[in-house]
């Protein structure tokens, strides 16, 4: 995997090449409308989301836009229809 190639959030879950990356979230994913860098989360390798010997799947982000900042991604990532507006993952890039 090279940096800035569009990965898969499982891509991301299998690899351990990277420390830092980030999650770009589709449009869809929002009821407002939202440039590319307001979707955008940066993670990081050592969450408890990629550490399957873990019990909690918590993972934090820091919106690119620096507006939104320790964002408990994981739990949009789940949401259900009742619960809200689930955030659905477009791609992941490595930053490093």
């Amino acid at each position: 995997m090279k940096k800035q190639d569009k990965l898969s959030l499982d891509d991301l879950k299998k690899s351990d090449a990277w420390k830092t990356a980030v999650i770009v979230f589709t449009e869809n994913s929002f009821t407002n409308t939202y440039s590319e860098a307001e979707r955008s989360y940066t993670i990081q390798r050592s969450a408890h989301y990629f550490d399957g010997s873990k019990i909690s799947g918590s993972l934090f982000g820091n919106c690119l836009d620096e507006q939104d900042n320790g964002v408990r991604l994981d739990l949009y990532m789940q949401l259900s229809d009742k619960e809200g507006k689930r955030w659905y993952v477009d791609y992941c890039y490595i930053v490093d």
